[in-house]
């Protein structure tokens, strides 16, 4: 079964850094990958990816709020 999106934080179109709340109760982010970072141990099958602070807050603050919030 695809897992369900819904943007919490981020652009309102188009492909830009945005966090999601999954129908499975997980946080999915988009954003630039990070291959190689200073005290980032990336495990086989994981991926970092780099998104603006605003952009997670944004996230951060629709969660604290129950996830009723809207796009930001």
């Amino acid at each position: 079964m695809t897992m369900k999106l819904r943007k919490v934080s981020g652009c309102k179109n188009g492909t830009c850094p945005a966090v999601y709340i999954s129908d499975r109760g997980t946080v999915v982010a988009q954003g630039v990958p990070v291959d190689h970072a200073e005290g980032l141990d990336i495990s086989p099958g994981e991926l970092a990816v780099e998104l603006p602070a605003e952009v997670f807050a944004g996230a951060l603050a629709v969660l604290e709020g129950g996830l009723h919030g809207s796009a930001r």
